[in-house]
């Protein structure tokens, strides 16, 4: 695993050799990134450095450390995490599954490329909701939302996991492999805990999941399980733990998905008493940049309803696999975010009462 030059001072592999990638030669890659086209001298640090034919050959493989994003071999060489350039003509984007059998290669990954997309996108699938207010939704107090939310959560067993992460630019970590195709990726875990012989769930959302490709059988045999997701996740770069953080967390009426992973973080603990306890752990592990799309909608005029009809609003198809997938709708409510926070209203998410705030939990 080889991170960022730009990040860590360590090798990169260059035509079968490790080349040392100390201070001076950053001041090197620095100064030659955009003088790489011809052979001649470039001036670091007041000194003339002789750009030759093995040098360029360097800075091909290493690349121009502006554009570079993360740097991660995968499988025997035959791919690479790579730069937000390779990321804007990937070719397409694919769901990297994730089971017990590989979650650890993945997250190495993900730690790879959080430095360098620190933005992340994040959807749950769980099995329906099994606790129902006996008053409409739209009379419930905020104390009473919350306890629903609650109830369901420590209910029920997570399914799946979707995770998109991305930089300012829109660019997802892609992986380039042996013959250059270059493809963007999202992550999709798949969780054992649920047990449909066993456990609580709503018939017609299991229904609806199994139409949508989950195969609950296959979850049980190869499934993660949350305790061991829980600990990768915590040590994954990710997380704020209190500390201020550049992660930006992305949700789409997010309350149920922060509540299944602050779940998991707390070891299957008891989800917190009150609203107020609940978002204090929510800030504590991931910090105040969270913007929830359902809210910031509520600030754009024309913007409402459930993720497809936003995300058909603002001009966004899905690219990849379909609704209640995990994997698929992290980057669906990504790319709704991404339109709403580069055209639709740029100036929604720079607002301070628009950060750390989830739909339908905003404390007055």
């Amino acid at each position: 695993m080889y991170p960022c030059p730009s990040a860590a001072i360590g090798p990169v592999k260059v035509a079968s050799q490790s080349i040392a990638i100390g201070p001076a030669m950053l001041e090197q890659v620095k100064a030659i990134q955009m003088h790489s086209a011809a052979i001649g001298p470039v001036k670091v640090a007041s000194q003339s450095i002789a750009i030759g034919p093995a040098m360029l050959e360097q800075m091909k493989a290493i690349q121009m450390l502006r554009l570079i994003m993360a740097v991660a071999v995968v499988n025997n060489n035959d791919m690479l995490i790579s730069s937000s350039a390779a990321s804007a003509s990937a070719s397409r984007v694919e769901v990297r599954s994730v089971w017990a059998h590989n979650l650890d290669e993945e997250f190495a990954l993900i730690r790879s490329a959080v430095p360098f997309h620190p933005f992340v996108a994040l959807d749950t699938e769980y099995p329906g909701v099994v606790v129902a207010s006996k008053n409409p939704y739209c009379t419930l107090t905020l104390p009473q939302r919350y306890e629903l939310i609650r109830a369901n959560v420590e209910a029920l067993r997570i399914v799946q996991v979707g995770l998109t992460l991305s930089d300012a630019a829109g660019n997802l970590p892609c992986v380039i492999y042996s013959d250059g195709t270059c493809v963007s990726y999202v992550w999709e875990f798949n969780f054992r805990d649920f047990d449909i012989s066993r456990d609580r769930y709503a018939p017609s959302s299991v229904e609806l999941l199994k139409a949508n490709g989950i195969d609950f059988q296959k979850n049980q045999i190869w499934g993660i399980d949350s305790c061991r997701f829980a600990h990768h996740l915590a040590t994954s770069g990710l997380l704020s733990f209190g500390h201020f953080s550049p992660v930006s967390w992305v949700i789409f009426q997010g309350a149920y998905d922060f509540a299944f992973l602050v779940k998991m973080l707390t070891c299957d603990c008891q989800l917190p008493k009150t609203v107020r306890e609940f978002l204090h752990l929510v800030h504590f592990f991931f910090g105040k940049r969270v913007f929830d799309v359902k809210h910031l909608c509520k600030h754009c005029p024309g913007l409402y309803g459930g993720l497809e009809r936003v995300a058909s609003t603002v001009g966004v198809e899905r690219a990849v696999g379909s609704r209640h997938q995990s994997g698929s709708d992290s980057l669906l409510t990504w790319q709704v975010f991404y339109q709403i926070a580069s055209r639709v209203n740029p100036q929604l998410i720079h607002r301070p009462e628009h950060m750390g705030t989830l739909f339908d939990l905003q404390l007055q």
